[in-house]
């Protein structure tokens, strides 16, 4: 008996099929684009381009970096960065820590005080080339060193900026509403200095909601911003609600706003909040916030979401700065994530003695397509 000939439609499928391994007939929805105003509005589909969505992502611990409580010990440790060199960087409150690459301690490069060179209450920092370069909030200056801290030039600053990047310092404030009782709008100010001259050159405003009835004052709309320093961009989110602004510092506007068919998890209070919305008035959320963190990787946005497993671990969602999203994966590694490079992944993790170690991943998917 002769196979029945199959129709024209499953042959193509099949020749698909055969062609492109993990393809199907069905294309993957692809985002929507409009434009309002001059910006660019991206809204992807619930699942990513790529093929596996959901998985736990391959990592492998490659370095241990401990506390040494006679030459240093960790506090707060966050913004990591890897120098040319394959030197360490790691900012603790009022210290900026250089390792080795194999994660030997090699200096605090912060010398305390308000003279040249000195840093009285450090912000964020670059580093780029064999230069590093730390804000200092408190005199809204930028000192320029080298990779093991030696002393260059400083410049003054208009305003203070926490965030450095390839053209401008970055920083950001916010005005509270006057209004009391109800939700009103706060207006966060990011304010760029040009890096050539420091002198102020720029404020970019936005708008989120905040209440405000002392004793009762919380942000209903959390900021959280991360730069991309090489383009000089920043992913801005300041909302419940899963969405993106990117602000092109350059052309001096937001360009783009992305986001993402997301299923919000219901708020749920911890119970030293619950007091405070069982108070007349006070407004409770609907849904926790989407997005919980931002990291730049050097090349894509990473968004921590408010999605986690006991098993897989925290959901973290990656785009590209067009807006596409390229990828949807579980982390599971124990403590948290304070930054991301590259193939590395950087994790603060406590020890039940109450020391801390900050862990390098090497992430075994970087590269793959």
């Amino acid at each position: 008996m002769k196979n029945p000939r199959l129709p024209a439609v499953v042959s193509i499928c099949l020749a698909v099929l055969l062609a492109l391994p993990g393809a199907g007939c069905k294309e993957a929805p692809k985002k929507r684009v409009t434009i309002v105003d001059g910006v660019e509005i991206a809204a992807n589909p619930a699942l990513p381009l790529h093929k596996d969505p959901g998985r736990v992502l391959e990592v492998r611990e490659r370095l241990r970096i401990r506390d040494r409580g006679d030459a240093y010990y960790f506090e707060s440790p966050t913004a990591p960065r890897i120098a040319p060199d394959g030197s360490i960087f790691l900012m603790d409150i009022s210290r900026l820590m250089r390792f080795s690459p194999d994660g030997a301690f090699l200096a605090n490069l912060i010398k305390p005080g308000q003279g040249p060179g000195e840093i009285e209450s450090p912000g964020g920092y670059l580093v780029e080339g064999d230069s590093v370069f730390v804000s200092d909030n408190a005199v809204n200056k930028v000192v320029r060193m080298t990779l093991d801290g030696r002393f260059l030039d400083e410049r003054r600053l208009e305003n203070y900026g926490h965030v450095l990047t390839r053209g401008w310092f970055v920083g950001a404030l916010v005005d509270l509403p006057k209004t009391q009782g109800v939700l009103s709008d706060a207006v966060y100010r990011f304010v760029c200095a040009s890096r050539p001259d420091g002198i102020m050159r720029k404020t970019h405003t936005l708008q989120g909601k905040f209440f405000l009835k002392p004793p009762v004052i919380f942000a209903w709309d959390r900021l959280f911003w991360v730069a991309d320093a090489g383009r000089d961009l920043l992913f801005v989110s300041l909302s419940r609600d899963y969405s993106i602004k990117v602000l092109d510092l350059n052309a001096g506007r937001v360009i783009r706003n992305f986001s993402r068919d997301y299923p919000s998890v219901p708020y749920a209070a911890r119970p030293q909040d619950k007091a405070v919305f069982a108070q007349a008035g006070v407004p409770t959320p609907g849904h926790g916030d989407d997005v919980l963190e931002l990291f730049h990787d050097g090349a894509s946005l990473w968004i921590r979401t408010s999605i986690t497993d006991d098993r897989k671990g925290k959901l973290f969602d990656v785009f590209s700065a067009d807006g596409d999203f390229l990828d949807s994966f579980f982390v599971s590694v124990k403590g948290e994530i304070i930054g991301v490079l590259g193939d590395t992944i950087f994790v603060n993790e406590t020890a039940e003695d109450g020391t801390m170690a900050v862990v390098l991943y090497t992430n075994l998917e970087f590269g793959r397509d």
